[in-house]
């Protein structure tokens, strides 16, 4: 069991092989946070010595040196608010799977819309009307047949993701 000392947010455990555990968490954690995007991961409540260090590590090729800078990665977590930084990773993971449980849905309002640009009203209600005039400016320049039509398209998906973000899209 891990306990909370009273004095600079120190440890304590109950056996050196919890201390092994939890040290190799915090290692498993580092080699995490080295593998995201950096505009990801900046957005993550670490500090800016954690987020060198993992740049740093990118350049690192020897393997006995690589495994030890992120020894040194775990230990500047262990000394920072590690609990957020896990909680925030999982926070973005289920955003993460919600988006690709959405996707299906969103594809599905992008044929329809491309189809039939009417369809386009019925958002009025719910959306903001920049938004919907945007949306239909995107939806001409995909319905017209040249060499960025597939990039147009791909535009159209995004600019729906986005509203649906703000206001969930109906069922259709």
């Amino acid at each position: 069991m891990v306990k909370q000392s009273n004095n600079d947010n120190e440890l304590e455990f109950d056996s050196r092989t919890q201390k092994k555990h939890y040290a190799h968490s915090m290692v498993d954690l580092a080699h995490k946070l080295a593998e995201m995007k950096h505009s990801i991961m900046i957005e993550l409540p670490i500090t800016e010595s954690i987020v060198d260090a993992i740049v740093v590590s990118k350049k690192i090729n020897s393997n006995i040196a690589r495994k030890r800078h992120f020894q040194f990665i775990g230990k500047l977590l262990l000394k920072t608010d590690h609990q957020a930084v896990i909680d925030a990773l999982q926070e973005q993971e289920k955003s993460h799977e919600a988006g690709l449980i959405r996707t299906p849905f969103l594809q599905m309002w992008q044929e329809k819309i491309l189809e039939n640009q009417e369809i386009i009203a019925q958002l009025y209600e719910n959306h903001d009307h920049g938004d919907i005039q945007t949306l239909r400016q995107l939806v001409r320049a995909a319905s017209k047949q040249n060499s960025n039509s597939k990039n147009n398209r791909r535009k159209v998906f995004e600019f729906i993701r986005a509203m649906d973000k703000q206001t969930p899209f109906p069922s259709v």
